[in-house]
């Protein structure tokens, strides 16, 4: 999606889909067909059409099971899918625009003591400092408590914060 103009990618489910998931914290676009949704999400109806006809051309539905990797993928798309794929052809449809982001990259970057980012051999970067997500894996270790992040970002910010500052003033 990073490639995309604007950085937005779009992904588009149908009926049988929507309740197999987690419920998402921003609503979808909703229409009963594939122009009106593409439409609705200022994309071009007939390249939407497009696109979708062909995954649902190349999808080999099996046993679907959204509970495990099961054995419905595609043929012929790059990159394929190699589970749960099967056509969106059931209405309505619905359409959630994507943007990059990292929430967090689990045991990323390590930091010392005073948050300053360790290298590769072990030894500290002269200035490059890191606070939040980017290092909480390894200061988790193991699993994830909602809102540690805040916490870890706030705790590690500010030390990131301060040693920088020393540094930066000697």
């Amino acid at each position: 999606m990073a490639a995309q103009p604007g950085q937005v990618g779009y992904s588009i489910i149908d009926a049988k889909s929507i309740d197999a998931f987690m419920p998402s914290v921003f609503p979808p676009v909703v229409d009963d067909s594939l122009e009106g949704l593409a439409g609705q999400l200022g994309l071009d109806p007939g390249t939407v059409t497009q696109t979708v006809g062909a995954f649902n051309a190349a999808c080999r539905v099996g046993t679907f099971d959204h509970t495990v990797h099961d054995d419905c993928h595609t043929e012929g798309l790059s990159p394929p899918k190699s589970h749960w794929a099967r056509p969106i052809d059931t209405p309505p449809f619905y359409g959630y625009s994507l943007r990059p982001g990292i929430t967090f990259t689990y045991l990323g970057v390590r930091v010392d003591e005073t948050a300053r980012i360790l290298m590769a051999d072990g030894a500290p970067a002269e200035n490059l400092y890191a606070a939040g997500e980017i290092m909480a894996g390894n200061v988790l270790g193991k699993g994830y408590l909602a809102g540690i992040g805040m916490t870890i970002g706030s705790v590690f910010g500010d030390l990131a914060g301060r040693s920088a500052a020393e540094v930066a003033h000697g």
